[in-house]
């Protein structure tokens, strides 16, 4: 155990399944007891703690500055590793928009601590503990393109995982799972973090308002959004190819 700790390759999964394991547990405790805009904020705040005790961790285990791995360095390089991703997200908008009738049950409150709050500090969160904190530990190894897959995958199930704990769905294993991988391939490809973070508080906030939307059900969202799976079946599919395509050394970011 104590080889494991010490070990940079190693210690980061460690570490990930500390900080998910209480963060899951201090969750499901404030739940039994709050609900509503006093739940999004409570959780908006537990997100913020973990998030910045994961990120003062990190430093520490990986001897970085927080700026460092906060740092916005090789943006356009995430964005090119994101591309997967980003198709799919532009999908996302379209379906989304060519659907939408009008919003329902959305109050200021419901808005400012669920749709924004939470979903910012979300992002915060989980980039750091399901991205950051488990596969920064790849930079340490023989860097060949199984043990990339191998962590990027580790990844990817915890992700999923961490998306069923209140109960279990294979629909939303695969679904969250599959976006997870995306944002795994965009870190591991350009050490970026920030963007990652970025495109997660923007999906999140589109996905969360889903919820209050009454749908009109016109011809064309109802043909566009029934090739939802295949969408992302294209965005693993791009995303894959771009994580085990070589990586070109540039003179500069």
């Amino acid at each position: 155990m104590r080889k494991i700790f010490s070990n940079r390759k190693y210690r980061g999964f460690v570490w990930h399944l500390l900080f998910a394991a209480l963060f899951i547990g201090l969750s499901l405790l404030f739940l039994e007891f709050t609900s509503g805009v006093t739940w999004f904020l409570i959780s908006s705040l537990l997100r913020i703690i973990f998030g910045v005790v994961i990120l003062l961790v990190s430093s520490k285990l990986y001897e970085k500055k927080p700026s460092q791995i906060l740092s916005v360095k090789n943006t356009k390089g995430a964005l090119l590793a994101g591309v997967g991703f980003l198709v799919f997200f532009l999908y996302y908008v379209i379906v989304v928009a060519s659907g939408m009738g009008k919003i329902s049950g959305l109050t200021a409150g419901i808005l400012l601590s669920r749709i924004i709050l939470q979903q910012a500090t979300t992002g915060f969160y989980e980039e750091l503990n399901y991205r950051f904190m488990i596969l920064e530990g790849f930079k340490y190894t023989r860097n060949t393109t199984g043990i990339k897959v191998l962590y990027v995958f580790i990844s990817t199930v915890l992700f999923g995982l961490l998306h069923c704990v209140t109960g279990w769905s294979t629909y939303t294993f695969l679904q969250t799972g599959a976006i997870g991988f995306a944002f795994a391939v965009i870190f591991v490809k350009s050490g970026n973090i920030v963007v990652p973070m970025i495109l997660h508080f923007i999906y999140d906030v589109i996905a969360n308002m889903t919820g209050f939307i009454v749908w009109d059900h016109n011809p064309f969202f109802d043909n566009i959004s029934a090739i939802f799976e295949i969408m992302l079946v294209l965005m693993v599919v791009i995303s894959a190819v771009t994580l085990v395509m070589p990586v070109r050394r540039a003179e500069g970011n």
